[in-house]
């Protein structure tokens, strides 16, 4: 009986230990940001020191903040100009509302990648208003978008992870998020 006292006893003590050291790895990695900006699409952004930037020429109008060891895992700042339609009240030209351009890309999304919508909130990014949305699909696993318009331009925030990695990661995109700020 003493014997498995002390067992029972040594396992919760290594259990704990083991948990603070997870603990203090992951503050250590939350505490140790970079800010990055982009002058050319006017934005700046905290990132986590361990992830790699990634500015492609093929995509001169998105950054990729890339999480170490993980091809599929990712963090994503891209702009764009609002899709103009045509008014057929007014037969004119007007470019698309925050909510049209989100609709296109989660129809977009949803034909692709048969995502499913998770959930889909009105949030505050950058002092602008936005929409996030949350989906999953057995191709990119659990992501979310974050989309505004400041300035004349289609701001989206992307991030995109396994679904078993999002409570290791997913506090950081939070703080990326948070961070986020157009310049003019």
């Amino acid at each position: 009986m003493k014997k498995i006292k002390i067992y029972s006893i040594s396992i919760s003590i290594c259990a704990v230990f083991v948990s603070f050291l997870i603990n203090s790895s992951y503050a250590q990695s939350v505490d140790n940001f970079k800010t990055y900006t982009n002058k050319e699409i006017k934005f700046s952004i905290q990132y986590p020191s361990n992830w790699q930037v990634e500015e492609k020429e093929e995509y001169p109008n998105s950054v990729t903040f890339q999480i170490p060891d993980r091809a599929a895992s990712f963090f994503m700042v891209s702009v764009g100009e609002p899709e103009p339609h045509l008014d057929n009240d007014t037969m004119t030209l007007t470019n698309n509302t925050l909510e049209q351009e989100v609709k296109k890309g989660i129809d977009t999304d949803i034909s692709i990648f048969k995502s499913k919508v998770l959930k889909q909130n009105k949030v505050i990014v950058g002092g602008n208003t936005g929409i996030k949305t949350e989906l999953i699909d057995h191709f990119s696993g659990y992501k979310f978008y974050i989309t505004t318009i400041a300035n004349g331009k289609i701001y989206q925030l992307s991030y995109i992870e396994n679904p078993l990695k999002v409570p290791e990661t997913l506090p950081l995109a939070n703080k990326m998020v948070e961070s986020f700020q157009v310049i003019k």
